[in-house]
């Protein structure tokens, strides 16, 4: 029997990250409730805890695998639907983006 992950979504997101090699940064590449995959990690291994800076919470994971600049990880607990959104924005995508700014402008014709 074929066992399909969660779908996953794609982002973009810069991050750092807590690990057992010290404060490295990051981005988070795609995420669900139940984990995400992640670059920019070094000298880490396969069940290495990790903690993730997002916004004013530090959210915990476990390295799952690695694989070349990829690593897989899994939130415990699982996070919560907001901090999914979170993650899916992309914080350097907004120039000048205030309340309500959408991210992206008109060309001009």
């Amino acid at each position: 029997m074929m066992h399909y992950r969660p779908h996953r979504y794609l982002t973009q997101f810069p991050v750092d990250m807590r690990t057992p090699a010290g404060l490295q940064r990051g981005k988070v590449l795609d995420v669900n409730n139940g984990g995400a995959r992640v670059s920019g990690l070094r000298n880490l291994r396969q069940g290495d805890k990790i903690e993730l800076e997002l916004l004013s919470h530090r959210l915990t994971a476990v390295i799952r695998w690695t694989r070349g600049e990829s690593t897989g990880i899994t939130f415990l607990p699982r996070i919560t639907d907001h901090q999914v959104d979170t993650l899916r924005y992309r914080p350097d995508g907004r120039k000048n983006g205030g309340r309500g700014s959408v991210g992206f402008g008109f060309a001009q014709l």
